[in-house]
């Protein structure tokens, strides 16, 4: 029987993800005796640990971490960077905590509720009224505003805790989600009022985008960056972009997120006491990721940008983003981050038409595939 192209890029694809797989497990090292022959298909648990440092490791999280090895390695990567802190509480305890928490009340309980069941509702596993995923996720949902009380339930919070239990179990995403809110800056992000999202956005618009022709053009049609980057940055682009492009962000975010100077936890009911000479201005770099992908989804947008009045821009800017091809996105946002790394000026620079393929109708500069699909979310 004669096989469609289709099937063989399907296998093609599959030998593929099987070889990633294998070097990933070849990076990677088991902190329990019995795993050395697990297969891979098995999923890799949490039992593993990398080399945050390492350039291949680097190298490859840029390229896409295989997905049976992704909640290994974002667990992995968020404990480095707890080590490395000094003043973080390690797991067991986080776990205890946990527990704790769900036995008792919280005032945003009600909030949590209604917002549940909206939340990627179209998931499998988040279908089903106060059952599976949705019991989960309100229970993580719930310990987190104890957790942290002076923020207690905010709604981006649901999109975070329903992806990281695609990946973990209810105690794990919640160390994960404890772990995002002091080494990732999503505390500095929640805080009561949002001046951390504001300054994040300030930061996004006079360090990234300011100067460059997409930038100029939002000026002249007064759309600023709490008119879009709200939502990208709170649910670190889940609504926004792809599922598979958002974990390929989430891969580099989760590895690279590490401010620059150290920057004291996010208060909670359980802080460990910080160091008073470890002080961080602004974010410290640990937004850096999210703005440089920030900065490709604007880069990519600019040829439609220049020609849309203020209705079309804010269309464009605030609906979904039907990424095909985040292989591109990836590398314009890997492109964007090294210059903000090596100290290059951003003020009038713009990209050689690295993004230009990146959204729907946008015209192509360079001869590689379009990188957002021009029929929309499938």
């Amino acid at each position: 029987m004669l096989q469609s192209p289709g099937v063989w890029q399907k296998d093609e694809t599959r030998e593929k993800e099987i070889e990633r797989a294998k070097k990933w497990k070849a990076m990677a090292t088991s902190m329990t005796s019995g795993t050395k022959n697990k297969k891979l298909t098995e999923g890799a648990g949490m039992n593993w640990k990398f080399s945050t440092k390492d350039p291949k490791l680097i190298s490859r999280t840029w390229k896409g971490i295989p997905d049976c090895w992704r909640g290994a390695a974002w667990h992995s990567f968020l404990t480095s960077s707890a080590e490395k802190r000094g003043n973080c509480l390690p797991d067991e305890e986080l776990k205890a905590i946990y527990h704790e928490l769900v036995e008792r009340g919280s005032a945003d309980d009600v909030q949590i509720d209604l917002d549940v069941p909206r939340t990627i509702s179209s998931h499998i596993m988040f279908r089903r009224r106060y059952r599976g995923g949705q019991r989960l996720l309100f229970r993580v949902l719930h310990a987190l505003s104890l957790h942290f009380p002076e923020v207690g339930y905010v709604q981006g919070m649901a999109a975070l805790a329903a992806t990281l239990l695609c990946y973990y179990d209810e105690e794990t995403t919640f160390i994960m989600l404890v772990r995002l809110w002091e080494l990732r800056g999503l505390g500095k992000l929640y805080e009561p009022g949002f001046g951390g999202l504001i300054e994040a956005l300030d930061e996004l618009e006079n360090k990234w985008l300011k100067g460059g022709l997409a930038f100029q053009q939002l000026e002249v049609l007064k759309i600023e960056p709490t008119a879009y980057g709200t939502k990208w940055y709170l649910t670190l682009f889940n609504y926004s972009i792809p599922f598979p492009a958002q974990l390929r962000v989430w891969d580099v975010f989760m590895l690279l997120g590490d401010p620059e100077t150290p920057a004291p936890a996010s208060s909670s009911e359980h802080t460990i006491p910080n160091d008073p000479q470890q002080t961080q201005i602004g974010f410290g770099g640990t937004l850096d990721i999210i703005h440089a992908t920030s900065a490709a989804l604007i880069d990519g947008m600019k040829d439609m940008l220049l020609t849309s009045d203020f209705e079309n821009a804010m269309k464009m800017l605030t609906s979904w983003i039907p990424v095909k091809d985040e292989e591109l996105l990836m590398k314009v946002a890997k492109t964007e981050w090294k210059m903000r790394r090596r100290r290059r000026p951003f003020g009038g620079r713009e990209l050689t038409g690295g993004g230009a393929g990146i959204i729907a109708g946008a015209r192509e500069t360079l001869p590689t595939s379009p990188a957002v699909s021009q029929r929309g979310r499938h």
